[in-house]
């Protein structure tokens, strides 16, 4: 197989990007000349070149407007929360547990992580998110510490495995041409050694950041006990409460996930928004309000998001059909091919092929996009080097989930900083060491058991 002059620009722009972000310097202008190029070099025409730009920006928007809807809806219900005082109310009973970083480190970190587990890690920051963060400052966490660990725990941990709703397992598994439960079985130890190595060091990172760097402004400009609040709030808050634990009971009783539980955390949002506004004064103002300032808030995270993914989405196959034509291949798949033909395969390399491959398609933001390439090239390395397809496939679902799922590459963190409103790049800094160190032990933990 020999590469095209889009695919190498491809490659050369991503390393170029890797470079600015560890520069950390802003990636939007080289992401707009890279599709440009990439555009121009596949079809050989500058006037669908320009097309291009517009074309992967609208499908990299359609394709994340479900999550920017949900996220919006929960920033305007919180800022309505806000408003009547239910901060106040809500983080009472945290209070009394969350007394030092170690505490509020480990509870805060576990409670994401069961949560994510039974209905993904998207709609879980939204319920827990903006209850946890002034309980979380009291403590001596820090807003950035905070948005790490909901991330690492729920985005990283639990959504690597999905051991429950199991959509991961059950896309590599297909691919792979293995049953899920073998999928399972074989990815526990793996996750199990990579969740404590992961969880292990963020914790030591965030009790040294909390040490060195006390989030003492955060907690001076926002008293847990600054005003009263009436017996409607009270009402409104409880209720508040009671409609998200039905939430989580429906989706468990129902099986209720991914969409389906993003759509009902969605609809119950709005829900406690009205209820908030119609104990105000001007209630239909305030709705109105509320939901403006939500999706502003929403569009002004993820426009920056949408047009970064429009980059990294060419690297699926059908999101390059769909932008650039129907002769066009997914450039991360075609890097995946090229390499399996250059590399002679025994345990190690196949494994750090699945490794390398599960980050690649990960940097698209999506990390259950190339599942479907891991499994494939799980099935074909297994055969070609007589191994464990299961194993193989363990460690490139860990590697593309934890890289795109919401943890490792600031666009895919995006979930996370516009809930907590911290710098989704701060976010990634943050799990960086903890991110690699977990991959690197289920690198290890393979090559023992293959």
């Amino acid at each position: 197989m020999e590469l095209t002059a889009s695919q190498i620009a491809y490659f050369i722009a991503i390393l170029v990007i890797l470079i600015l972000l560890l520069m950390r310097k802003d990636i939007i202008l080289p992401v707009i000349i890279a599709i440009f190029a990439i555009g121009l070099l596949a079809t050989k025409d500058v006037i669908k070149a320009i097309q291009i730009i517009y074309t992967a920006i609208l499908v990299s928007g359609i394709r994340l407007w479900h999550i920017i809807v949900i996220i919006s809806l929960i920033i305007a219900m919180s800022k309505a929360l806000d408003d009547i005082g239910a901060d106040v109310i809500l983080t009472k009973p945290f209070i009394r547990h969350l007394k030092s970083p170690t505490y509020s480190f480990w509870i805060i970190g576990l409670f994401m992580m069961l949560l994510s587990f039974f209905m993904w890690p998207a709609p879980a920051v939204g319920l827990i998110g903006t209850v946890l963060i002034i309980p979380s400052l009291k403590s001596g966490i820090d807003k950035v510490s905070l948005a790490s660990i909901v991330s690492v725990f729920g985005f990283g941990i639990a959504l690597s495995g999905d051991f429950f709703i199991q959509g991961a397992p059950s896309i590599t598994a297909k691919a792979a041409g293995i049953n899920t439960h073998q999928l399972v079985q074989n990815i526990l130890p793996i996750w199990a050694v990579s969740s404590v190595v992961a969880s292990v060091s963020l914790y030591f990172c965030v009790l040294y950041t909390s040490k060195h760097h006390p989030p003492s402004e955060y907690v001076e400009t926002k008293p847990i006990h600054g005003r009263p609040v009436s017996f409607k709030s009270y009402t409104v808050s409880v209720i508040a409460v009671v409609l998200f634990l039905i939430d989580v009971l429906i989706m468990i009783l129902f099986k209720i996930h991914s969409s389906g539980a993003t759509a009902l955390i969605g609809g119950t949002a709005i829900i406690v928004l009205i209820a908030s506004a119609a104990i105000q004064e001007n209630f239909l103002d305030k709705t109105r309000d509320y939901l403006r300032e939500g999706f502003l808030n929403g569009m002004r995270t993820f426009a920056p998001v949408i047009i970064i993914s429009a980059f990294f989405l060419l690297g699926e196959t059908s999101m390059a059909k769909q932008v650039i034509g129907p002769h066009a291949r997914g450039y991360l798949v075609d890097l995946g091919t090229y390499l399996s033909h250059h590399i002679p395969l025994n345990k190690y390399t196949a494994s750090l092929l699945e490794l390398a491959m599960g980050i690649l398609t990960g940097m698209s933001g999506s990390g259950f996009s190339g599942l479907p390439l891991i499994g494939a090239l799980a099935k074909t390395f297994s055969s070609a080097a007589f191994l464990n397809p299961a194993l193989l496939a363990s460690i490139g679902q860990l590697a593309a989930v934890w890289t795109g799922g919401g943890t490792l590459i600031p666009w895919s963190t995006a979930v996370v900083s516009a809930v907590i409103d911290v710098d989704s790049r701060k976010i990634s800094k943050r799990n960086f060491i903890p991110a690699v160190l977990g991959l690197i032990s289920a690198y290890i933990v393979t090559v023992i058991l293959l």
